[in-house]
């Protein structure tokens, strides 16, 4: 990869190695089921977002922690197939890096995770070279590395560089993280958390008084919400077939938008090429499996 000119996108945060199997129907506790498939792939919030800046196009490269075990090792590799840059990707030997089981139910989408952080720890403040991180156009973060993600996404707003958050439950130390980054986009159960609302719009609206900027909420199958300067915008969900695993669609989501921004696409139609992307992803198993190009995206944002 050429990257004498820096990169569309750099992401941080959480990096994972992925199990993930599919059943006929979700057993209850002390029953078992037969798996239909089951693989293995790299996971992870800003991971698999990176992957799908790669898949549509976008030069982009992940900085998180890995170490030098079997996940370690299968993760470096899938994102040098894949084109991510790991320059910045931190190797802790002898540890154990963070890894999920996630089991889908054939024909609903639905999926439960189960996972475990390993040893490898957080990137803290000081880990991060300031100079090399600014080389892109857009910065995206997850509240893996919280106090690493704050600044981080401190040093890009300074630099007038755009930074889009994924982060998933609200927690006390996760709010000042909300504070700096300029694209908020949150799954539709952190905005009913935060606000303690239990409807999706004022939910929504609260959050968006609360930051005083853009806020974007993802609704799974019932699309996005944009609450932008007191309005509110919906992007319908794309309908595909078949759907298989929405295992990582909110990943392949942000990391559309990400790249969006860097093709300088107003909020409508960022939406729109995101909830197109993420739509085509869920079509397979595994978080990674069903990203689709940037033609296959395009293609469905105009046509679907």
């Amino acid at each position: 990869m050429n990257t004498e000119n820096g990169f569309d996108v750099i992401g941080l945060g959480c990096v994972c190695w992925d199990i993930v199997g599919t059943v006929d129907r979700y057993p209850a506790l002390d029953e078992k089921e037969r798996l239909n498939e089951l693989i293995q792939q790299g996971g992870g919030q800003a991971a698999t977002a990176m992957v799908a800046v790669a898949r549509l196009g976008g030069r982009c490269a992940i900085w998180g922690r890995v170490s030098d075990d079997e996940f370690g090792d299968k993760n470096i590799a899938q994102f040098q197939a894949e084109g991510v840059d790991t320059q910045h990707l931190q190797v802790l030997p002898g540890g154990a890096s963070q890894f999920a089981f996630c089991v889908a139910e054939a024909g609903s989408g639905h999926r439960s995770i189960f996972w475990k952080h390993g040893s490898v720890g957080k990137l803290e403040p000081t880990d991060l070279d300031r100079a090399a991180l600014l080389r892109c156009k857009c910065l995206l973060v997850d509240g893996h590395h919280i106090a690493a993600a704050i600044q981080a996404a401190e040093w890009a707003r300074e630099a007038g560089i755009p930074v889009v958050l994924d982060m998933e439950r609200p927690q006390p130390e996760n709010e000042k993280l909300l504070q700096v980054c300029d694209y908020p986009i949150l799954p539709e159960v952190y905005a009913i958390a935060h606000s303690g609302l239990p409807d999706v719009i004022e939910a929504g609206r609260k959050l968006h008084e609360h930051l005083g900027r853009l806020v974007i909420i993802t609704c799974g199958d019932k699309g996005a919400l944009a609450f932008n300067k007191g309005e509110v915008l919906h992007q319908p969900a794309f309908e595909v077939q078949p759907v298989i695993d929405t295992t990582g669609a909110g990943d392949v989501y942000h990391g559309a938008f990400a790249y969006g921004l860097t093709l300088g696409y107003d909020l409508v139609e960022n939406m729109r090429f995101s909830a197109a992307a993420a739509a085509l992803k869920c079509r397979a198993l595994g978080g990674r499996t069903g990203i689709p190009t940037f033609e296959q995206a395009r293609r469905l944002a105009a046509d679907g």
